[in-house]
């Protein structure tokens, strides 16, 4: 039976990101090409593609044009899937993305000034919360 993989779409090729590209990464594809891969990208599906950027602003997911808060709208994203799927094997996740970063997103304080690039998405964090037997991966994709 093989294995099941959530992962970050983009990395996938989807044009998905926030300037409606993608960071394919073809050694993961290569890598899971055996698996059952479930795609999604949690910006997408709450604010479209392209769209506006978002940092992580004292712990929130914060839209730099709009100044709206997103923090929870992502964290639902990641119930979401938990109640379609009880299980992953593993869980591939797009680098220094506020939302699926899992050591590498950038942190800023309420001025913007950069308090650290080594901080969880907002989602990553969600979803380590409700896959605690997953293998969490993180990637870059294409440079």
């Amino acid at each position: 039976m093989p294995k099941k993989v959530l992962v970050s779409a983009c990395l996938l090729g989807r044009n998905c990101r926030y300037d409606g590209g993608n960071k394919i990464d073809f050694a993961l594809l290569d890598e899971l090409e055996k698996c059952e891969i479930v795609a999604f990208c949690p910006e997408e599906n709450i604010l479209g593609t392209p769209r506006e950027t978002i940092d992580i602003i004292d712990g929130k997911a914060i839209g730099n044009e709009s100044g709206k808060d997103y923090t929870k709208q992502l964290q639902q994203q990641a119930h979401a899937i938990k109640k379609q799927f009880k299980s992953f094997d593993a869980i591939y996740l797009k680098s220094k993305s506020p939302s699926c970063a899992l050591q590498s997103a950038r942190v800023y304080d309420k001025n913007k000034k950069l308090l650290r690039s080594d901080g969880t998405g907002i989602v990553a964090k969600e979803l380590q919360k409700l896959y605690k037997n997953a293998k969490f991966c993180e990637r870059e994709g294409k440079r």
